[in-house]
């Protein structure tokens, strides 16, 4: 009989990080920067001549176990322009019972652009995890994000034969939803192998952008999804969020056509060529 936990052995790492971001003349800044425990960014990056801000969050444990808490604000004034992401995958570990929690809200003022592309989020066997985004806008913002999960290692045979994740992904427009986005995945669940289901997949994805000022060009992005032949894709519009879903075998498949459209799209959105951050590189 294995002997219930106590709760000093429930509780895990706690991290909290608080962004702000603001336009100063020519280009956006960090202007508020404030965490506690784990969760951390070093400096911003400014490869682009337009004053974009480039931010990786850096979580020193490299990995998220049963009982951590980690929490993301992040705040964009008006007219500010953040690209936010990450040196490399999230990993929700294996968990005795407790819940590992991650929850990231952004807050957008008027005009300002949000690029939001963390790398993958990787689910391993008997892990018991809880992920969500919200990001909250307003009328006239633009912005970029995509969320990829993977079940597992499949490149390693490695699969969610035992445990859950729960990830969430919602976009509020003036405090009203206009994606809600709940995925529930338990190793046991038919959901998983079923067709109507991930039909066998071990990732999928979610893309979104926002096409208000310049129409993202459908019959374009049908073509890129038609040239893979690795992958589910399809695509949609819900108000003024163009939206794309994949299943893949593999997360580095979704990623790669998350990224084509992205350098596809941002030139007909945001008005500037892509410049993918160098941390992708390395």
């Amino acid at each position: 009989m294995v002997a219930a936990l106590t709760p000093q052995q429930q509780i895990g790492w706690e991290a909290n990080l608080k962004l702000s971001f603001a336009r100063r003349q020519q280009k956006t800044v960090l202007t508020g920067k404030k965490h506690n425990g784990p969760l951390m960014v070093q400096k911003p990056f400014y490869p682009e001549n337009n004053g974009c801000c480039h931010v990786y969050l850096i979580h020193p444990p490299g990995g998220i176990v049963g009982g951590d808490l980690i929490k993301l604000s992040t705040y964009l004034d008006e007219d500010a322009h953040a690209l936010i992401t990450t040196p490399g995958a999230t990993k929700f570990y294996r968990s005795i019972g407790p819940i590992a929690t991650q929850s990231q809200t952004i807050y957008l003022e008027d005009n300002a652009t949000l690029e939001w592309l963390p790398q993958e989020t990787v689910y391993f066997n008997d892990c018991n995890a809880n992920a969500s985004t919200k990001i909250h806008l307003k009328d006239n913002n633009r912005f970029f994000a995509w969320e990829i999960q993977c079940l597992g290692l499949p490149a390693q045979k490695e699969f969610l034969t035992s445990g859950q994740c729960v990830q969430k992904l919602e976009v509020w427009q003036n405090n009203t939803p206009v994606l809600l986005e709940t995925n529930r995945l338990n190793s046991n669940d038919i959901l998983l192998d079923a067709d109507w289901g991930l039909q066998g997949y071990k990732a999928l994805g979610t893309f979104i952008a926002s096409d208000k000022y310049t129409k993202a060009n459908q019959e374009q992005v049908m073509g890129i999804i038609q040239q893979r032949d690795d992958l589910i894709a399809s695509c949609t519009r819900i108000n003024d969020l163009f939206i794309v879903r994949a299943m893949s075998t593999y997360a580095e498949k979704i990623k790669l056509l998350f990224t084509t459209l992205w350098h596809t799209l941002r030139p007909q959105i945001l008005d500037i060529e892509s410049s993918s951050p160098r941390i992708w590189h390395t």
